[in-house]
């Protein structure tokens, strides 16, 4: 008796199972073609001359690697920057930051404190513009370090390994004026890296902490990971006990703080079907055709730091 239950429950088992399985259905999206528009990258820096980055829009599911974005690469444009009663026609000229390929120049205008300035780029099908001001810079306050070996042990139940003793994370205390409106990015390089990198979230407003002092940690900035395949998730934002590293506290209006901060929101929420859907803020203004992006003047201020 006791084996013919076994086989009768295991067969009805194996039934609400085909049953389940024979419910699937499968959902095949076909999502319309995006409208085209332009992605524009523009940046102009204290003592800088201007970079743009000018590529056409790409559907959601296409592939994302270095050769499909080359491909998207608008060469044609004009584009104009005006600003201290000078105008800049920008040339083309290809140089790399990680994953992206600036691909237009300024000569001769460099961005200067409390300078606003306009661009203007203009193709058969889109005619767009955008202004931006370098705001002065703000510091830090001061810089230290912990290696991972002391992070394990203050968490406890954990034996650090001796390569935990090899790796340290940066934290930065940060001193907020009375007025509320201050907005920045961070970014870091390291030893002889001559691109600079950001953390996943890299854009920071004191509104919600206005005149406060904070202290923060400065993760190894993510793109430096795009072409190493040799650092472990154990490692990841973490830098070297011997490290030079290079800080850039960069200042920035509120329309491109607005730009990185729902930026960040839609990469945080790539693929999850139960994250709320974030529409990226442009300061790209369409007169004709469509623009997406940001035209953003950084105001800068550099710290170096070695650990020791």
């Amino acid at each position: 008796m006791k084996i013919h239950i076994k086989l009768y429950i295991s067969n009805l088992s194996i039934f609400i199972l085909l049953i389940f399985s024979g419910c699937e259905r499968v959902i095949d999206l076909k999502l319309p073609a995006p409208g085209e528009a332009l992605v524009v990258y523009g940046l102009i820096e204290t003592d800088s001359l201007v970079k743009v980055s000018l590529t056409r829009n790409s559907p959601y599911f296409d592939p994302v690697d270095l050769q499909t974005v080359l491909g998207l690469q608008v060469s044609s444009a004009l584009i104009l920057v005006e600003g201290e009663g000078e105008t800049d026609t920008l040339i083309p000229a290809l140089e790399f930051q990680h994953y992206t390929p600036f691909n237009y120049k300024g000569t001769h205008i460099r961005g200067r404190v409390g300078g606003r300035y306009r661009i203007k780029i203009v193709t058969t099908d889109h005619e767009l513009e955008a202004e931006t001001i370098i705001l002065p810079p703000l510091s830090v306050d001061s810089i230290w370090h912990r290696t991972k070996a002391e992070l394990v042990l203050e968490a406890g139940n954990l034996v650090p390994t001796a390569r935990d003793s090899q790796l340290a994370s940066i934290n930065y205390r940060y001193i907020d004026g009375p007025l509320v409106g201050d907005r920045v990015r961070i970014f870091s390089r390291r030893n002889q890296e001559s691109q600079w990198s950001s953390g996943f979230a890299s854009a920071f407003s004191d509104e919600f902490i206005n005149g406060q002092t904070i202290d923060f940690i400065l993760p190894r900035g993510k793109e430096v990971y795009l072409f190493n395949d040799s650092t472990t998730f154990n490692e990841f934002g973490f830098f070297e006990v011997g490290d030079t590293v290079y800080i850039k506290v960069a200042s920035i209006d509120l329309p491109q703080y607005q730009f990185w901060n729902t930026l960040a929101s839609a990469t945080a929420g790539s693929g999850n079907p139960f994250a709320i859907p974030t529409v990226v803020a442009t300061n790209i203004k369409s007169k004709r055709g469509k623009g997406l992006g940001v035209w953003g003047g950084y105001g800068n201020y550099h710290r170096t730091y070695i650990i020791r």
